[in-house]
């Protein structure tokens, strides 16, 4: 099967893990040998630093405006149609124009991945964070509402021609459908497609290496890695950490840099807590996982109730147990967690608390990261080779 891969960028070196799951789908698929291309759409973004089993083909679409970002789907599919049995795209960012491609009579089927949220949905917030933000004007709130209004009831309309639809969790399939898009087509939950085995392997990982390391001799390290940006919790680890009753039995180590670092640090200062956190900056995805290996917890406390988490994976796959506090990051961990009451900082320090002082609580937790890697779920192969399974059916009730 001739498969057209369209995403927005390849940047291996500095993107986020939707990369890495976007390169596994593409290595997969060619196992079955299908023929795949990849089509990136922001120039110059691209970053591939090893040569690639796949060609790459760059084009450009140069306004991000809604419409014009739709269009540019839209003419694409059009351009390599017989070229493909099957597209597959990125799902939160073409939908419109590869549901408007379909509409109109596109020949070739399409396939989407659904792994971020709408624009138009609330915006990811810092709540504990002192952050000004401007006053927005009468014209740009309507602005904003007709553009809600615009993708909800004629947006939807056309995503829901897409002919299969994936997404990473069960909550944000949910979600969609909530906004409008039909479920009648193939509509799977995959997970994020992250080859956790041969992370293990590359990394040494055996199901009882944080048994040997459990309960070691000084402070419990909590750890947490992200892009500190709006939502993705560090106000919320702070602000529970910071009602933690025994502060040095514990040392909290958290990795990563962006725009909201600034407010990491002060937060740091004005809860007095430098003697206990250490900020790692951004770091190689080598070092990363070296920090894997020393962490007793992992923490993450704030995200889209509706998101998963690639740095939760990652903590299966070291077998670190987790503080969490349900959604996605519920439906990915399951017994691998703990979980505490959402933005609710008390109950978090009791969580760490609880964890930080029962290492065996800590070696169960651990083994059940492995009983969760090894479930259907969380086989990538299984998940990425569903989607196949879809586009199969749907080429086989096409006229030849």
């Amino acid at each position: 099967m001739r498969i057209v891969f369209i995403t927005s960028k390849l940047n291996f070196r500095t993107a986020g893990g939707s990369i890495e799951e976007f390169d596994l789908m593409i290595r997969t698929w060619q196992k079955h040998g299908d023929d795949l291309t990849a089509i990136t759409t922001f120039a110059g973004q691209n970053d591939i630093p090893e040569p690639l089993p796949y060609p790459v083909i760059e084009e450009p679409i140069p306004n991000r405006s809604l419409l014009q970002m739709q269009w540019g789907i839209y003419r694409l599919l059009k351009k390599y149609e017989d070229r493909a049995d099957f597209f597959h795209l990125d799902g939160h960012l073409y939908l419109y124009g590869a549901g408007l491609y379909r509409r109109l009579g596109g020949k070739t089927p399409v396939s989407a991945f659904f792994n971020r949220e709408l624009i138009v949905w609330p915006e990811d917030r810092s709540t504990l964070f002192t952050i000004s933000t401007p006053r927005v004007g009468f014209l740009k709130r309507m602005k904003k509402f007709a553009r809600w209004a615009l993708e909800k009831y004629v947006g939807m309309y056309l995503a829901s021609a897409i002919d299969v639809r994936s997404f990473i969790s069960p909550q944000y399939k949910e979600l969609y459908h909530a906004f409008g898009m039909k479920m009648g087509k193939p509509s799977l939950v995959i997970g994020d497609p992250i080859d956790l085995k041969k992370i293990m392997r590359e990394n040494g990982i055996q199901p009882d290496s944080y048994g040997a390391r459990n309960g070691h001799p000084g402070p419990v390290r909590l750890f947490f890695s992200s892009r500190m940006a709006a939502g993705k919790g560090f106000d919320m680890l702070l602000a529970g950490f910071a009602k933690v009753k025994n502060k040095n039995d514990f040392r909290v180590i958290l990795g990563g840099s962006g725009p909201e670092e600034p407010y990491v640090r002060a937060m740091i200062n004005d809860l007095h807590l430098e003697p206990y956190v250490e900020l790692l900056g951004w770091v190689t995805k080598d070092r990363l996982f070296e920090e894997y290996k020393k962490a007793d917890i992992f923490i993450q406390a704030d995200w889209r109730l509706e998101g998963t988490s690639i740095s939760l994976l990652y903590a299966l796959a070291f077998g670190v147990p987790s503080i969490l506090y349900g959604g996605g990051l519920e439906w990915v961990a399951k017994d691998a967690a703990i979980y505490f009451t959402y933005k609710d900082p008390e109950d978090l320090a009791r969580k760490i608390e609880l964890l930080g002082h029962d290492a065996a609580l800590r070696a169960r937790l651990s083994s059940n990261c492995f009983k969760r890697i090894a479930s259907e779920d969380l086989d990538y192969e299984r998940q990425i080779g569903s989607i196949r399974e879809a586009m199969e059916a749907i080429r086989a009730t096409r006229p030849s």
